[in-house]
């Protein structure tokens, strides 16, 4: 398990989806907290402890994950806080492309609907910032 200095913020209106990567990441030991929309997503991480990571549906209501990843790139202390992107919405673009979009927007990982729970433990494994490798919420 890897240390987070806050928990992953799992971004997902599907219900039942959101509740099982919530239960299955919390039973190998990670905090989660749970978002359905963006703009609820935007005050976790305005929030103490700030999430360490964030699995992000882009499909969403009230705000979608575009507009959600468009308001951390404008934040210094949230932009350096990485994404996954959990989606079957971005599954038709092109490796270029999402290449593209990843360096627009800070994005560390893409997965596409459905998603083996395990590639998402993965995610977080590999892409959740070490506590003893930030300072001050800044990666060093």
């Amino acid at each position: 398990m890897v240390s987070l200095r806050g928990p992953v913020l799992i971004v997902e209106d599907d219900p039942d989806i959101r509740e099982s990567l919530q239960h299955f990441l919390e039973a190998h030991g990670y905090p989660v907290v749970a978002a359905s929309h963006g703009k609820e997503a935007l005050e976790y991480l305005g929030r103490a402890p700030r999430p360490s990571m964030v699995v992000l549906d882009m499909n969403l209501p009230v705000m979608d994950g575009n507009r959600l990843l468009t308001a951390r790139k404008g934040d210094d202390l949230l932009r350096t806080i990485p994404v996954v992107i959990l989606s079957a919405a971005l599954g038709g673009m092109s490796p270029r492309d999402r290449a593209l979009y990843a360096s627009s927007y800070g994005v560390a990982a893409f997965l596409g609907k459905p998603a083996d729970p395990r590639q998402v433990l993965e995610a977080v494994e590999r892409h959740g910032l070490r506590a003893e490798e930030t300072s001050a919420g800044v990666p060093v």
